[in-house]
């Protein structure tokens, strides 16, 4: 066979190839599967929403509403798509079998080389052609439903993103306080400790009285690899009402590095702090939580409310201290404990 006869007889299977797979996707079964994969992510989020409440997650209380109007909403779009994928296959169907059918008959023709020499640029063109208006209704589909599609997903991630979070503080090797609550968490690391050139990793949590820095990494590796100590401890924690101020910073090479910037209040451990946030964690998104918290405004998004009790002792909270008569700092938010900055005295209002 000549060489010029098999390639002739190559570009007739490549086109051939290129049916079998317009033929395949006409069924829309990528369509079908995007809308069967975001209907089962949708049903599972009450039941993760429920585990974070259980876990004793307070805030995010809009979850429980978004993901109502979802479900509304992705019933009526699912249902609006599996209608439109007939109308869509009606479009296409004769474009595809019209390019099937030209494709046949040089298959079958396939041993005269001045056939098939003449023949495949129609058919290489109505292929094309075929796989244009295919991929243009997959466009339309997919435009009707994505941005549904990845309010789900977002959801689903922020969900995840929560249990993560207590799933840290569920490690920790510390307590919360009677009456406070987690909203944020982030691996982290404390930059320019001091600590002999050592700046810690671990987690920086965000709660409605207080920020927390526990450090948690092995350290002592051996070419960063092998063995080392598991180190696990709060390395400080701040009431919020010792924060004085917080700016986010991106350094490092493309502002790779996401940097908050602490200033505290007279009475703190120490006067500012640095610390990198990780992963997932942008500075800008906690350098505004951290003062939403400490104004109060997180408190529109509880889901789960703190007792009247609580809420009684905050009101009735002491302005002096019962030690040394000094005046104590105003609570923050839901702040439930005061540091005295002159005796050291702890009193807490719950």
């Amino acid at each position: 066979m000549s060489d010029d006869k098999q390639q002739l007889l190559d570009q007739l299977q490549s086109v051939l190839s290129s049916v079998f797979d317009l033929q395949r996707k006409a069924t829309f079964s990528e369509v079908a599967d995007a809308l069967a994969s975001s209907t089962s992510t949708l049903s599972q989020l009450p039941d993760k929403i429920a585990g974070i409440r259980k876990r004793g997650y307070a805030f995010a209380a809009y979850l429980e509403q978004k993901t109502e109007v979802l479900e509304k909403r992705w019933r009526l779009t699912k249902g609006a798509v599996e209608r439109s994928i007939q109308s869509e296959m009606d479009r296409v169907r004769p474009l595809i079998e019209q390019a099937a059918q030209r494709v046949d008959n040089l298959e079958k023709l396939k041993h005269i080389a001045l056939s098939l020499k003449n023949g495949l640029p129609d058919a290489e063109r109505e292929v094309k052609s075929a796989e244009e208006a295919l991929a243009e209704a997959v466009r339309r589909l997919q435009s009707s439903y994505s941005t549904l599609q990845s309010d789900i997903s977002q959801t689903d991630s922020q969900l995840w993103r929560i249990n993560w979070f207590l799933d840290q503080l569920d490690e920790a090797s510390f307590k919360l306080l009677a009456g406070e609550a987690l909203f944020l968490a982030a691996k982290a690391e404390w930059v320019a400790t001091g600590k002999g050139g050592q700046d810690p990793d671990g987690i920086l949590y965000l709660t409605d009285h207080r920020l927390i820095f526990e450090q948690k990494e092995t350290t002592g590796k051996t070419l960063g690899l092998f063995g080392g100590k598991k180190v696990q401890e709060v390395e400080w924690e701040i009431p919020l009402n010792q924060v004085n101020g917080v700016t986010a910073e991106n350094k490092g090479f493309f502002g790779g590095k996401d940097m908050l910037n602490f200033t505290f209040k007279g009475g703190a451990k120490f006067d500012r702090a640095t610390i990198e946030v990780k992963g997932e964690a942008d500075c800008k998104f906690w350098a505004a939580q951290i003062e939403r918290m400490i104004a109060g405004g997180a408190n529109d998004e509880r889901a789960i409310k703190p007792d009247a009790e609580t809420l009684e002792a905050i009101r009735n909270a002491p302005t002096a201290c019962p030690v040394c008569a000094a005046t104590l700092p105003q609570l923050v938010a839901n702040q439930l404990q005061i540091d005295c900055a002159y005796c050291g005295a702890v009193i807490r209002v719950g």
